[in-house]
């Protein structure tokens, strides 16, 4: 059986950790947490305690991690991955993190041989532990029919976007289009309840109609119902992706005007403590501006 690692046991490498021991991997884990590590070592996995001790027993590492500045320090880092990794080993980061990074990150294994994929992943936590994940791809294209196997190991839906970063971008994209789109249903739910309209009807004609999205299917429920603390994907997370989209457009010369609006919505309620809530928390902004409640 062969090894696999994984760095970073929070919410989306739990899903992780799991469907590659159902595959039958050897899944070599770390995390800085002493829960995650007793997680991981509770579900089968064999806990190291460092990312440079998983690159010296895996020549195939996944990574799930929550930015750029973490992703530099476990791959170049004084115990990163990439000071034990040998040549023609693969690494998948699944972390959402600015094109930049990722390209620098590759060219650096390229010099010592090692295949850099920047791996963003979309279906959260519930696509995680179901091995659904839809991942995006940028990296080395030569190589794909050798990586397939490990990816179809945790996702279902495979894109590749082209050269180093490209599925950053895709992802950062992916993402502000969802974050623009839950800030509208918000906008929209409230001036429907402030006119008497049931949001809950309001939300059956968007989802029967042309405004039908599967945004609304995924964080619908906590907007409708008010549940903003039953995180699916937290308010922080999306915050941090909409301040990379913002930085990537800026280097692209592309204004961003829909985008940034909302932007500063979910500013206002990572403000408000509300960093930790599930994303759809910046119907609240909308709400309180309004003096009214969505949830009936």
């Amino acid at each position: 059986m062969e090894a696999i690692g994984v760095i970073g046991i929070g919410a989306m490498g739990k899903g992780m950790v799991c469907n590659l021991l159902q595959k039958g991997y050897h899944v070599y884990a770390y995390d800085p947490s002493p829960a995650a590590k007793a997680w991981a070592k509770e579900k089968g996995a064999i806990v190291v305690e460092s990312p440079q001790a998983v690159g010296s027993v895996a020549r195939v590492v996944f990574t799930s991690l929550p930015g750029p500045a973490i992703v530099e320090e476990v791959m170049l880092g004084t115990d990163g991955l990439f000071l034990s990794l040998g040549s023609g080993s693969f690494v998948f980061d699944t972390s959402t993190i600015d094109p930049a990074t990722a390209k620098r990150l590759n060219q650096y294994g390229v010099e010592k041989g090692i295949y850099y994929y920047d791996c963003p992943v979309s279906g959260g936590p519930v696509g995680s532990a179901a091995g659904t994940l839809t991942i995006m791809v940028g990296g080395d294209e030569a190589k794909l029919p050798e990586i397939m196997d490990y990816l179809r190991a945790i996702g279902k839906e495979i894109f590749y976007l082209g050269e180093s970063g490209s599925a950053q971008v895709a992802k950062l994209c992916h993402n502000s289009v969802v974050a623009v789109i839950t800030a509208a249903l918000g906008e929209a739910f409230s001036v429907g309840a402030k006119a008497g309209v049931d949001p809950h009807k309001l939300a059956a004609v968007m989802d029967k109609g042309s405004a039908h999205n599967r945004v609304l299917s995924v964080f619908g429920p906590n907007i409708l119902y008010g549940t903003y603390e039953n995180t699916v994907f937290s308010l922080d997370h999306m915050h941090k992706d909409l301040q990379l989209y913002a930085q990537t457009a800026r280097e692209q010369q592309v204004p961003v005007l829909v985008g940034g609006t909302v932007a500063q919505m979910y500013e206002a309620a990572k403000a408000q403590g509300k960093g930790s809530w599930d994303s759809s928390a910046v119907c609240t902004v909308t709400e309180e501006l309004a003096h009214t409640t969505i949830a009936r």
